[in-house]
């Protein structure tokens, strides 16, 4: 689904490409982070 609304919608892809990069670099750093961001 996530992936259908990226093609659909260009700017949204910008945006989960910022949210997504930070969030999967801080998971590796730290595993509690990302839970901790996940649930905020």
């Amino acid at each position: 689904m996530a992936i259908k609304s990226i093609k659909k919608n260009p700017v949204l892809k910008n945006l989960f490409s910022k949210k997504f990069k930070p969030k999967i670099v801080k998971p590796k750093k730290g595993k509690g982070s990302f839970k901790r961001i996940k649930k905020t």
